[in-house]
C-alpha cells in the first residue's frame, strides 16, 4: 500500500473535506497521517482501484495484543465519493478479514449518526457496550 501513499492522500483529502465530516485536511500532513499508520508494526491494509488503475478506496489498521489475542484497530477507511454505495467498503472489510482470518475482534472509532457508522453495522460492527471515548481540549 506504501506505493499506492500519493493516492491515497489525495483521496483522503478529497473525501474528508467533504460532507458529512467537513474537516480541514492538507496534503503533507494527510501523507504523513497514512505513512505513519502504514509502517506501524503489525499494520495491514487493502486497497481497491478502478479498471483504469486510479485509487478508489483503501483501509488501514494494525493488530494489537490484548490478553492472550490480538485485535485489529481499523484506523482509517476511505472510499472516494464518487464510488460509494458499490460494495467497495464491504470488499476491503473482506480482503483485510482474509489477511487475518483468526482475528475476531475488531473495533474502531467513527462519527455516531453518520452514514459510516450505519455502514459499519451493515458490515457486522456494534457501538460498545461497556466504552466510550474520552477527549480532551
Amino acid at each position: 500500500m506504501l506505493d499506492h501513499l500519493d493516492a491515497a492522500a489525495r483521496l483522503y483529502v478529497d473525501t474528508f473535506t467533504r460532507p458529512p465530516w467537513n474537516e480541514t485536511w492538507h496534503l503533507p500532513d494527510a501523507t504523513r497521517r497514512l505513512h505513519d499508520m502504514l509502517t506501524t508494526p503489525r499494520a495491514h491494509a487493502a486497497h481497491a482501484t478502478a479498471p483504469d488503475g486510479t485509487l478508489t478506496g483503501f483501509a488501514i489498521g494494525h493488530l494489537e495484543r490484548y490478553g492472550s489475542a490480538d485485535h485489529f484497530l481499523l484506523q482509517e477507511m476511505c472510499v472516494s465519493t464518487g464510488h460509494q454505495r458499490q460494495g467497495i467498503g464491504t470488499r476491503l472489510l473482506a480482503d483485510l478479514t482474509a489477511q487475518m482470518p483468526t482475528v475476531t475482534h475488531w473495533y474502531l472509532l467513527t462519527g455516531r449518526d453518520t452514514p459510516a457508522a450505519a455502514f459499519y453495522q451493515a458490515n457486522g460492527f456494534r457501538p460498545a457496550r461497556l466504552s466510550t471515548v474520552y477527549v480532551r481540549p
